[in-house]
This record gives C-alpha cells, sequence and structure tokens, in this order.
C-alpha cells in the first residue's frame, strides 16, 4: 500500500503552507483503533519511502492521527498488530523484536497500570489500553509512540507515533487570554519528525545510527526502507540526506496576521540531537514566548526568547507575534535549527537544518494577545521550591545517572535493563512514597560539566533524561536563560548532565505501581539505558482519590461577578448603537471549540462575553 502526507496543497509562491494532521477524538469511553502495518510514505517533493504506520479508526497519516482527549473522561486505544514478522518472546538488550509493539502515551498523568509498555503486541495480535484521565489534570501538548523494548527507535521514528492534546475539564477555569489563544490560533499543533536517511546521522557520535543504517541492523529485515528520492533534486539539508518535517512537510509556511498573536504547539518527536530553534530575524520583527514546555504551563511572567530548545521528545507551547515594517503588507520569516554557540560550544549534540519552519506575516484583522496571565496548577503539580523534601528515595539514592556503566555502557546507575520478569537487586533504580516530596539529582555518568552562569547543555553530548507518569520540577537547573531549563518549571525530560547534575523535585501521588525511566535517546534504551521507579503506599499515604485532587487559584464568584457585569454592559452597549442608528449584526457562535482547536482564518468567531461586550460597542459585524 502507497499513501501520501496529508496536504492543504495551498502553495504561497515558493512554499507550502503547514497542513493540519487529521485528528480524533477520544472521549466517553470511545475506542480509537490503531492499526500497525507496511505501508508506503511520501515526503512530497522529497523522498518516498516504506515504514511501520498506525491506521487510525481506517486512515493513515504521516504523521499519525492527531487524538484528543479530555481531562475526566475514559478512552480507549486498542492497538492491532497486522504486520507479517515472527512473534517476539524473549528479553535481551540490543536490536530486536521489530514487529512487536506496545504503546505509551507521553506526557500523561495517568495511572502505570494504563499507561503499561510491558505489554508485548506480536503479529495477529491486539491489546486495548484504557485510560482514565483523572479530572484535574491539566490540559497540554503531549505524544504518543510505539514504546516495545528492541525496537522502540526503529518504530517510533519510522511512523508509529503522533501528537496527544489533551484538553481541559468544562470546570477547570482557564485564563481569558490563555482560553482566546488557543482557541483562536490559526496554526494547528505541529509535528516535528526526523527523518535520518543519510550516512551519518550526528558526526558518529555514541554508536548512533541513522534510520537507513538501523532497518538493516534487524534479521532479517521484514520492512525494507525501499528510499526514493525525488529525481532531479538534491539531498535535502545540504545533501546530508538527514533532515526535519513539520507535519509531513519539509520547511513548511505558517501564516500569521500582523500583530496577532499566533500558537506554535510543537512536539519533537526525534532522537539523537537536541533543536535549537532560532528566528532569522535580524529587523527583530518577531518575538517568541514561552507559554509551556512537556505539557504544563509555566509560571509567570512567561519569559521572551529568541532561541527555543527542544530535547529530544519534549514539547512546547509558544506565542509568537509579529509587526510588519510600515510600508509593508508581507514577511516571511525564517525558523532554522542552527548549533548556538552561547547553547552548547560543541556542535555534536545539537542538530543544524537551514529552515524547518518558515512564518508568512500579512496585514489583516489583529484578534489574539500574547497571554500574560498565570494559569492555575491543579494540586498534583503543587511547587515544591519551598517544600520540605527528603534528599533522595526511600533506599537513600541520591543520583540517577544515565550511562558510563553496566556491561555495554548503555545503563541506569551502573545496571543495564535487566527485563519485566527480572526479580531482586538492580529492578528498581529507586522506590517512592505516595504523597512524599524528594530530591533528587540527574546526571549523565562520566559525562562533561556545564557553565552554571549560562545556558550551556554539555561540551560533549548528553543523555535526556525521560520519565513517565510523574512529571517533576526544576530545582536547580543552572541556566540562567531559560532557553534549556527554567527553575521552578515542571518537565518530564531533562538534560543528563554529568558532574554538576539537573537538580529535580517530585511528589508522587494517587498512582502506585512501576514508573518507566530512560535515555530518550531512543536507541539507547533499545540497548538497555531504562529503568523502573517504584511508587508505593507508605505509612501515612494512600492513594488520592480524584475528589481529593482540585485545582488551585479557582475564582469561581469571581467569574460570575464578570457575567453579569458583561450582561449589563452589552444591554447598554446595543441600545447606545441603536440610538444612533447604528446597525449591530451578531451571529453568535456559541459552539464551544475544545480548547486549542484552531479557528478558521476566514470567520471571526465570538467565544466569550468578552468578545460580544467589545463588538456591541465598536459596533462590529461578526461572521
Amino acid at each position: 500500500m502507497r499513501i501520501a502526507v496529508l496536504l492543504l496543497c495551498i502553495a504561497y509562491n515558493e512554499g507550502i503552507a503547514v497542513p493540519e494532521v487529521r485528528e480524533v477524538t477520544c472521549t466517553g469511553g470511545r475506542e480509537v483503533v490503531l492499526e500497525v502495518e507496511a505501508s508506503e510514505v511520501t515526503i512530497e517533493g522529497v523522498v518516498r519511502f516504506k515504514t511501520r504506520v498506525y491506521r487510525v479508526d481506517g486512515e493513515i497519516t504521516f504523521p499519525s492521527t492527531t487524538i484528543r482527549m479530555q481531562a475526566g473522561q475514559e478512552c480507549k486505544l486498542k492497538v492491532v498488530n497486522n504486520l507479517d514478522g515472527e512473534p517476539c518472546t524473549e528479553h535481551e538488550n540490543g536490536y530486536h523484536c521489530q514487529d512487536t509493539t506496545s504503546l505509551h502515551t507521553h506526557g500523561l498523568h495517568v495511572s502505570p497500570t494504563d499507561d503499561n509498555i510491558d505489554t508485548h503486541i506480536n503479529p495477529g495480535e491486539e491489546h486495548t489500553y484504557e485510560y482514565t484521565i483523572p479530572d484535574y489534570h491539566l490540559m497540554g501538548t503531549h505524544w504518543y509512540h510505539a514504546h516495545h523494548h528492541g525496537s522502540t527507535a526503529l518504530q517510533a521514528l519510522g511512523g508509529l507515533a503522533g501528537m496527544l492534546l489533551m484538553d481541559a475539564s468544562p470546570s477547570f477555569q482557564l485564563p481569558n487570554d490563555i482560553r482566546r489563544l488557543y482557541r483562536r490560533s490559526r496554526v494547528p499543533p505541529l509535528m516535528l519528525n526526523y527523518l535520518a536517511f543519510g550516512d551519518d546521522a550526528a558526526g558518529g557520535f555514541w554508536n548512533f545510527h541513522t534510520h537507513k543504517d538501523l532497518v538493516e541492523l534487524y534479521d532479517p529485515v521484514t520492512v525494507p526502507l525501499d528510499l526514493q528520492w525525488e529525481e532531479g533534486q538534491p539531498l535535502p539539508n545540504d545533501g546530508t540526506g538527514n533532515f526535519y518535517v513539520v507535519n509531513g512537510v519539509l520547511s513548511p509556511e505558517v501564516e500569521m496576521v500582523n500583530n496577532d498573536a499566533a500558537l506554535l504547539r510543537m512536539v519533537h518527536a526525534g532522537d539523537g540531537q537536541h533543536l535549537c530553534l532560532e528566528l532569522d530575524d535580524d529587523n527583530n520583527l518577531c518575538n517568541m514566548t514561552l507559554l509551556a514546555r512537556d505539557g504544563v504551563f509555566h509560571q509567570t511572567p512567561y519569559l521572551q526568547l529568541s532561541t527555543i530548545v527542544l530535547l529530544q521528545g519534549t514539547r512546547a507551547d509558544v506565542a509568537v507575534i509579529c509587526s510588519l515594517p510600515e510600508g509593508v503588507n508581507e514577511v516571511v520569516i525564517n525558523i532554522r535549527a542552527n548549533p548556538n554557540p552561547s547553547v552548547n560550544p560543541s556542535e555534536t549534540n545539537t542538530f543544524s537544518q537551514e529552515s524547518i519552519l518558515k512564518l508568512k506575516i500579512r496585514n489583516g484583522m489583529r484578534r489574539t494577545a500574547v497571554p500574560t496571565s498565570e494559569v492555575p496548577f491543579p494540586s498534583y503539580l503543587t511547587s515544591l521550591m519551598e517544600a520540605s523534601v527528603q534528599i533522595g528515595g526511600e533506599t537513600g539514592v541520591e543520583d540517577i545517572l544515565l550511562g558510563g556503566g553496566g556491561a555495554s555502557g548503555y545503563s541506569v546507575n551502573g545496571v543495564s535493563w535487566p527485563g519485566w520478569e527480572h526479580e531482586g537487586d538492580g529492578k528498581y533504580v529507586e522506590e517512592f512514597c505516595l504523597d512524599k516530596s524528594y530530591q533528587i539529582t540527574l546526571g549523565g555518568a562520566g559525562r562533561a560539566t556545564h557553565n552554571p552562569d549560562g545556558p550551556v547543555l554539555s561540551s560533549t553530548p548528553f543523555h535526556p533524561y525521560h520519565q513517565h507518569i510523574n512529571h517533576f520540577q526544576i530545582y536547580d537547573g543552572s541556566d540562567n536563560t531559560g532557553m534549556v531549563l527554567r527553575n521552578g518549571e515542571w518537565r518530564d525530560v531533562v538534560p543528563s548532565w554529568g558532574g554538576v547534575g539537573t537538580v529535580v523535585r517530585m511528589k508522587p501521588v494517587r498512582f502506585v505501581g512501576e514508573a518507566v525511566v530512560h535515555c530518550h535517546l531512543l536507541q539507547h534504551e533499545d540497548n538497555g539505558m531504562m529503568s523502573l521507579m517504584k511508587l508505593m503506599e507508605c505509612g501515612g499515604s494512600e492513594a488520592v482519590s480524584t475528589s481529593s485532587i482540585g485545582l488551585l487559584g479557582k475564582n469561581g464568584e469571581k467569574e460570575q461577578e464578570e457575567t453579569t457585569n458583561f450582561t449589563f454592559l452589552v444591554v447598554m452597549c446595543v441600545g447606545l448603537v441603536a440610538g444612533i442608528g447604528g446597525v449591530v449584526l451578531f451571529a453568535v457562535g456559541r459552539a464551544r471549540r475544545s480548547v486549542g482547536s484552531p479557528v478558521a482564518a476566514e470567520s471571526v468567531e465570538i467565544e466569550d462575553e468578552e468578545d460580544v461586550e467589545q463588538a456591541a460597542c465598536e459596533g462590529t459585524v461578526l461572521l
């Protein structure tokens, strides 16, 4: 079967508009079916290749279909393995089980029994994952991907991955400026996929393989890559053949309006190297404001940055606003992935591509400002910056180190992954009690240190540390710019610097079981750089009920008062306009979109009371 990437097919001079990836909603206990099969993918004008993909509810796209969930709702994801390979039953570290799969919901705060990657879906088999989303779950940008040990990198980076958007529950009270931006943004969520089809993915560092070479490490090869480059065209990214696509398109364009804030919800679904995304904007026409990282909003004031660093697996929600020079009707601003010497003095660990995405700014109606309000945090994300904490876990482990030990160097605290069936020493990197606050230092054994006075990642490559189920708070990230880390933010992927390390704090709540930790260089995870945390009930702690975890900073009385004031003001304003002969036409589209859903550029939607109030007072015709 041959498939093409889903495109809007809108050409702007030399560019292609960024496409909106197909989306399905999974709420109310609905079952979404993900069929795993081999198919041909086309990157328009660049390359065709064969890989493993998801057919979601009967349709295939690259990247895979976006799944939208909602806090307080149940979702079922049924994975059906239609591949033709052999079943896999043995455990080993290394590249194996190429056609056996499982599923991970990266970023969700759910039970380990829901997000359980200790599932082995062999060819011809199926498994249904049932997710009960707590009603207090924060809205955010996440993703899902295959996660079977031994074939995680092959499958997840090959095409078994898609965006996962969490909407807030109806009772969650978002600040108006945040709500407006997420509802009105014309830009679809953006998935950045790394296609490594060249001869050297990362300068040879750490035995990291291109996807082309990785496919050949499995014996026998059941899904050959069958690369077919576009005739007459040079290999992308300066002839390297290793490049990023955004929603399946090489360097697409995002259309923006002058002085109107746009929301870029980005998922870095790459491996190997991190991205330093920079505005190629010598005239300082655009500003980027970082609102959230790894699916959790930042504390205010939000940071204005010229460079956004995306580690492997990281997500970022960024508000961008641009101003056209006087007399100019249209400008295109490039966003490049560029090794920034201020971030990394060595280019080894930073990917370079002249253009990842372009911003096309034109004149039009301004609708949205850059938000400044702070989002109320659910209590499972209560700040631990001033909390009384225990240094280390219950067995005394204070540091979690990736690499530098074990039989192959692919290890966590010196132990290579012993397998799900292993019991005894080495099964858990550490044990943690519910409702108890801890401080842990994350580091990469034997790696270089970073500069505590700046944002330097490392002078040699580092391992990105990822933790399932529970986010952790950055207590001391030693980054004064916020480009890489910001003290006080909540993350699930961070650099594991050697020497100094990244100091984090966490408080497991509600869920007991086994939470996976691993290097998010997925080839390293496949080779054994993975372990488990044991989350358990201890004396004085218990699994927390949904109803006992609420929101911080709710302001229901104030909201009711504002609604009353709005009604009075609309009546007064409409009367005033009518009195002077004005005609105000209201087409009040009160259909409530899910938070984050894009609004068509052709229409102006009245979404809340302030929209109606402003339109009435200005005599605006709203369509």
